[in-house]
């Protein structure tokens, strides 16, 4: 599935995260789900079921009962927000570039923390939606956020991932960090727009801002 051709690529597709990862066998079945899900999987494995969408096949609504189950119960647990915070921490530790203001999708305020923040939510109050940008809306209507922190952390998000798209069709594979160098700085914020790099760095300052401070308000100094 990896292989290019005349005709494309198809979806990037991470094996290794099926249960037991490498060691386990390619498809399993559904008590296999059920079972692993149940007794060995890591917080961050039920975390990832937030995503979880049935592309084909006659079994999709039996895995995903699987699937809300596991993550259902995952949400019950009094230190879930404190793992979501330690994952979130791991995977800047584990990532990073070296560079906080480079890093758009694993530094503070990026990418991930606005994708973990929704989720911890979700998890938290059993609001089941695939879709961040829905699920935004639904935490909103049921007052997890307020309409001015819903409306920041939508307009923060679409701006990184606004970053994120240019610079993969640039440069045509997976992109985390913005360049390094002035030069290809000055094309990039071009790209996207921008008269020159002051003007992108004041936004792009601001959208990280924004994830940030909504992400320590709900989950670092929320109660248990």
């Amino acid at each position: 599935m990896a292989q290019p051709s005349a005709e494309g690529n198809l979806s990037r597709v991470d094996a290794r995260l099926r249960p037991e990862g490498e060691k386990g066998p390619l498809v399993c079945s559904l008590e296999t789900y059920r079972r692993y899900h149940a007794e060995r999987a890591q917080p961050w494995e039920l975390q990832a079921l937030t995503r979880a969408r049935p592309m084909t096949g006659p079994l999709q609504k039996e895995f995903m009962a699987i699937a809300k189950n596991a993550w259902h119960k995952a949400g019950q647990h009094v230190d879930l927000y404190a793992k979501i915070d330690n994952m979130l921490e791991r995977i800047r530790r584990e990532r990073s570039r070296g560079s906080e203001f480079l890093d758009f999708k694993t530094g503070s305020g990026g990418i991930i923390e606005a994708e973990f923040l929704v989720q911890a939510l979700q998890m938290r109050n059993a609001i089941w939606e695939p879709n961040w940008t829905v699920a935004v809306d639904h935490l909103r209507e049921v007052s997890h956020f307020i309409e001015s922190e819903a409306r920041a952390l939508k307009g923060a998000y679409e701006f990184l991932r606004g970053c994120e798209s240019v610079l993969r069709r640039y440069e045509n594979k997976s992109v985390s960090a913005l360049p390094a160098g002035q030069s290809e700085q000055g094309r990039f914020v071009h790209r996207l727009g921008f008269k020159n790099i002051e003007a992108f760095t004041q936004k792009y300052t601001a959208a990280r801002s924004s994830i940030q401070g909504i992400y320590g308000r709900r989950i670092r100094q929320a109660p248990p």
